[in-house]
Order: structure tokens, then C-alpha cells, then sequence
């Protein structure tokens, strides 16, 4: 049998680890979460950020974005507010409720790099996460040329 590709593996922990941390949220009381709003907070958050960048940066489209800002907004996890650099426009804020969300997939995120470490070793660990902002470089560098960018 041939050896999987490496997308397939990166999916795949993508799965899981998106899995990992909705549990927590939901474990935590974040019942009217779905998966999709994890996106919403992954890092770098939306702090600051008007919805379309959000949506862009999360690779949404506006529309999709629109509906998961709302339903968050509706659940007290972010807000909308003028944005101090243009005052027609505006950018998200993350409310106290939307921090702990935050907070919560950051534990998790750690958490699940530790077990990672405490069986494979932390400088494997260290060389992955190397390893992988290189090849998400190289691959963010070939879609601007794709792009034109």
C-alpha cells in the first residue's frame, strides 16, 4: 500500500483536532456553537476586523461569513462597531463571552501539543511546526503567483 499523501494527513489532523476543540467548547457550555465558528476565532481572531477581511482571511465567502457573524452577534460573542479608521465602516469586536471561547481553543490547542510532545518529543515537535510554516509559505507564495498578486 503507498504511503498517504501528506494533504490527506494534514486533513485529517485538521478533523481531528477541529473535533478536540469543539468538544471542549461544547464540555465548557458553548451549546449553541457549531464547528464553523471555530473559524471565526482561530488565530489571529477577528478583533478589529471588518467581516469581509474575515471572511477572506478564513477563506468564506461573504455571505457564509454574514451568517456566522450574525448568529455570534445573536449569542453575545461578538459585536459590531464603528471602525476607527473609517467612520462609514465596521469591524468586529470580541465580547467577554467570545474571549472565553478564545481562551478555551488556545488551552486546547496547547493541551493537544503537549500529548504530541510527551509521545513523539518536543523537538520533533519544534521541526514540525518548522516544517510546516515552510510548506505553507512555499504554498501561500505559489497561490500570489497564481493570482497575480
Amino acid at each position: 500500500m503507498d504511503a498517504p499523501f501528506v494533504t490527506s494527513l494534514v486533513r485529517s489532523l485538521h478533523l481531528l483536532i477541529r473535533k478536540h476543540g469543539y468538544d471542549e467548547l461544547i464540555a465548557a457550555g458553548h451549546t449553541d456553537l457549531t464547528v464553523a465558528h471555530l473559524y471565526v476565532f482561530q488565530t489571529p481572531g477577528p478583533d478589529g476586523v471588518r467581516p469581509t477581511e474575515l471572511a477572506a482571511r478564513t477563506n468564506m465567502t461573504k455571505q457564509a461569513m454574514n451568517h456566522l457573524r450574525a448568529g455570534l452577534e445573536r449569542g453575545g460573542y461578538l459585536e459590531r462597531v464603528p471602525s476607527p479608521t473609517d467612520g462609514r465602516g465596521k469591524v468586529l469586536r470580541v465580547t467577554d463571552r467570545g474571549r472565553d471561547v478564545e481562551r478555551i481553543i488556545h488551552a486546547s490547542a496547547v493541551r493537544m501539543e503537549q500529548e504530541w510532545a510527551d509521545v513523539i518529543g518536543r523537538k520533533r515537535i519544534e521541526q514540525l511546526r518548522e516544517i510546516l510554516a515552510e510548506v505553507y509559505d512555499v504554498e501561500a507564495g505559489a497561490r500570489d503567483l497564481r493570482s497575480g498578486a
